[in-house]
């Protein structure tokens, strides 16, 4: 534990610093808190043992200033009687301790021993999540689940080849994260990744972000711009939500997976590139495809290599670990949840799967104030999220009769599906796989719109 001490009362600061030497501690000591600052600035400490009351600047600016350069070293205050007041404030102010002149060296001695531990069981505990994260991820994706494994050696496979991949998933599963690790573990690793959402563009603008446009091709087009298959040349090319990509634009992109050559918009060169595709979707292709919405060449051009991602409510066991990432993610490694607080997250529905966790746990830790997560600290709106598909609730048979439970899940059903297609009626009966006049009736009939 290296050690610096601030006192501008020579004996007190000597005899402390010989105190703490002896007892194995290499220590610095300092008079000015100025020069202290400076020297920790510079070179850093494990704790600092500073006076309250100093010439220049007093202890409280000094315990400001330490957390804001590192807010993991440790600070002790001294304190006269007189100045308690202050001491309480700097432990709300994130001092570990502090201690009341007069006081012998070995009682500072003790309040470091038993901070040294604690820093200890707190590193050991770091670093045995670490080694747990490490274990149980790749790439960012994490989970210690069956089917996560299984995930992770088909990725490895996968990667070594030149196969197209489409990944399919609920929103929020993780699919670029896939095929990142795809990519950075192929031989293209070191060639470019581009990638491009399908999901707001039109045909016409689509056609130019994939294509790229000669200068004055239309309207706005100053200058020549190169499009993602140019730019991902040797390397690998992500489109998420193919789902989204017109019908109309379908066969373009068709024949160029087939050709591997294309044209700039306005322009009339055939370019050649060699790309390989990973695709993302967030809806079933097939049921696409048999609805005349999705060209069935297109979808077997895409669908070399299929990867499924698991939504979060299948692989529930890996919630804990992934708490434990995202409490890393954000830089808090002394945050700790309950059991019961781990417990309430284990059963909630995540429509939104890993990224409305990630969400969930941010939120909570931006608001909590204490080093340990209880279940009353998780906000009521999150808590009372349905569980399992969060649809049913197996407790309401034994207090509502069967109609009314129907008539429950259908109203969330509706709410969720309208919520999902952003307003969009039509599109929340093609989800629901009902008629739009059926969609307009039920939400007429629970008082939906």
């Amino acid at each position: 534990m290296k050690i610096i001490v601030i006192d501008d009362e020579r004996i007190k600061r000597v005899t402390l610093a010989d105190a703490l030497t002896k007892a194995g501690h290499p220590v610095e000591a300092f008079e000015s808190p100025f020069i202290a600052l400076s020297y920790f600035e510079q070179w850093g400490a494990d704790v600092i043992v500073t006076d309250i009351r100093m010439k220049g600047i007093d202890g409280i600016e000094v315990l400001k200033r330490v957390k804001k350069i590192n807010p993991n070293t440790s600070v002790i205050m001294m304190t006269a009687y007189g100045t308690v007041d202050s001491a309480v404030q700097a432990m709300k102010l994130g001092a570990h301790d502090y201690i009341t002149k007069p006081f012998s060296s070995e009682r500072l001695i003790l309040v470091i021993e038993k901070l040294e531990k604690v820093k200890e069981l707190l590193e050991e505990n770091v670093a045995l999540k670490k080694q747990l994260q490490e274990r149980f991820s790749f790439h960012n994706l994490v989970g210690k689940s069956k089917v996560m494994q299984e995930l992770y050696g088909q990725i490895e496979t996968i990667a070594k080849t030149e196969a197209t991949v489409l990944i399919e998933g609920e929103s929020g599963t993780g699919k670029e994260l896939v095929a990142n690790a795809i990519h950075y573990n192929s031989n293209r690793k070191l060639s470019p990744f581009i990638k491009l959402s399908c999901a707001v563009l039109n045909e016409s603008l689509l056609e130019s972000e994939l294509f790229g446009h000669e200068k004055g091709a239309f309207t706005g087009a100053y200058k020549e711009k190169k499009g993602k298959f140019e730019l991902a040349n040797e390397g690998t090319l992500f489109l998420d939500d193919v789902d989204d990509i017109p019908l109309s634009f379908q066969v373009k992109l068709l024949r160029v997976l087939q050709e591997q050559e294309f044209e700039r918009v306005g322009g009339n060169k055939s370019i050649k590139v060699n790309v390989r595709l990973i695709c993302a979707t967030k809806s079933d292709l097939w049921q696409l495809v048999t609805k005349g919405k999705f060209r069935e060449d297109l979808y077997y051009r895409l669908k070399v290599v299929p990867i499924k991602l698991p939504p979060l409510r299948e692989r529930r066991e890996d919630i804990p670990l992934l708490i434990d990432h995202f409490i890393s993610e954000f830089e808090k490694p002394q945050l700790r949840f309950s059991p019961e607080a781990i417990g309430v997250l284990m059963g909630l529905n995540y429509s939104g799967n890993v990224r409305e966790l990630k969400n969930i746990i941010q939120r909570i830790i931006t608001l909590a104030r204490d080093e340990v997560i209880t279940e009353d600290m998780i906000p009521e709106d999150v808590k009372n999220t349905k569980t399992g598909l969060g649809l049913f609730n197996s407790n309401d048979i034994e207090i509502y009769p069967l109609d009314k439970i129907l008539e429950d899940i259908e109203t969330q059903a509706l709410k969720w599906a309208f919520d999902k297609a952003q307003g969009n009626q039509t599109k929340a009966a093609e989800i629901l796989h009902i008629k739009r006049t059926t969609l307009h009736d039920k939400m007429k009939k629970y008082g939906l719109i």
